[in-house]
């Protein structure tokens, strides 16, 4: 019994976050141990109640794409997209969730807005930028006249404005994008949890994603910031 409350906190609870065998179990490696826990942790992930009614299979037909050289520094270049809409309304009347993911350390952000004009964006992203740094750059996958509109707003705040830049091809912005499809899982379990109320769960599912090591960097977040 103790070893399943174990797996259940690892795994389901909001710190968890149902991110799947590999995020728990870099997770738990350096906290637990006994043996065979690596076979357990994949069994209770795999058969997770909540993950497999999530779960999705995709078929994309492919398309090679140029990698791009990750920077050097964390925020100098970031990628920004935004999740719309997020049903239930929150019961504080957020719809809309502004996602942003550092190329440099993988460290993700969310902001629930309210409203998707270039004002309470600009707004969002301040908030970030208050506590990271200005990126140079910040890749946006938009409608031209959105960004521009945000240009106005930085201008009008700040009297300078980041570069938007748009990736060359449609999944160029693949990094964003991933990082969108493993929150809408994440906040999936917390609606079904907690409903109207997963706005006040953001910064906990956030937590649970910069605490284990990232795919491709090989370090959490937390210690590339």
């Amino acid at each position: 019994m103790r070893k399943r409350k174990i797996l259940n906190n690892a795994h389901e609870s909001v710190f968890g976050a149902h991110l799947g065998a590999h995020k728990t179990i870099q997770r738990m490696k350096f906290s637990f141990y006994w043996p065979g826990i690596v076979k357990e942790i994949k069994a209770y992930c795999s058969s997770c109640y909540g993950c497999q009614l999530r779960k999705v299979i995709r078929s994309v037909d492919k398309i090679p794409i140029t990698p791009v050289s990750r920077p050097e520094l964390p925020f100098q270049v970031v990628n920004v997209d935004l999740i719309d809409p997020v049903d239930p309304v929150s019961s504080q009347g957020h719809k809309y969730i502004l996602c942003l993911m550092d190329q440099h350390s993988r460290w993700p952000e969310a902001i629930p807005l309210k409203s998707l004009t270039a004002k309470s964006t600009c707004e969002a992203l301040l908030e970030i930028f208050s506590r990271t740094g200005i990126p140079e750059v910040i890749v946006m996958d938009n409608a031209t006249n959105f960004t521009t509109s945000l240009t106005q707003e930085f201008l009008k705040i700040l009297g300078a404005c980041p570069r938007f830049s748009t990736p060359y091809h449609p999944e160029g912005n693949g990094l964003i994008e991933r990082w969108n499809q493993t929150l809408k899982n994440m906040l999936h379990h917390i609606i079904r949890e907690e409903g109207r109320s997963w706005h006040r769960h953001i910064s906990f599912l956030l937590w649970a994603y910069r605490e284990v090591p990232n795919a491709t960097t090989g370090t959490p977040p937390f210690l590339l910031m």
